[in-house]
């Protein structure tokens, strides 16, 4: 797989866009933002594209705007899978409960089928103790959203 800035040039290429078009394009969001960081100066998309250097999240959102990509794709590029984050919420643990948004705009999620006998929906719990282990052979049912 291509590091993210080959993957950014190979698909501005693909669309036929040049860096001068990227570097209008990108000035027009940040003209209509108010905030010069979505402006991608030719210099930098070539730094990106050659360099490895990481854009910002700013400029990240322009080019996802600009190539017509789901900003998921792009961040995926650089490491960074957001359907991860429900595996990744374990290494945080919150001293008290509360409402999460956090895998609100997951794309998919797996999820085993059985719960602790004990669940009871009417309680707040640590719900990821709830759920039963199951065995490497046990199939798990995969919730999918549409994007």
């Amino acid at each position: 797989m291509f590091p993210g800035g080959q993957n950014l040039r190979v698909l501005r290429e693909q669309l036929g866009l040049t860096m001068r078009d990227v570097e209008n394009a990108s000035a027009r969001i940040a003209q209509k933002r108010a905030n010069d960081e979505f402006a991608i100066p030719p210099s930098r998309l070539s730094d990106v594209e050659t360099k490895g250097v990481i854009p910002s999240i700013y400029r990240l959102y322009s080019l996802a705007v600009i190539y017509r990509r789901d900003i998921r794709e792009l961040l995926s590029w650089y490491g960074v899978d957001l359907n991860g984050m429900a595996t990744d919420l374990d290494f945080v643990m919150p001293p008290k409960s509360h409402v999460s948004e956090a895998l609100a705009n997951l794309s998919s999620i797996n999820m085993p089928v059985r719960l602790d006998p004990s669940f009871d929906p009417r309680r707040t719990v640590n719900f990821g103790r709830m759920v039963e282990q199951p065995p490497a052979s046990t199939p798990t049912a995969i919730l999918a959203a549409t994007i």
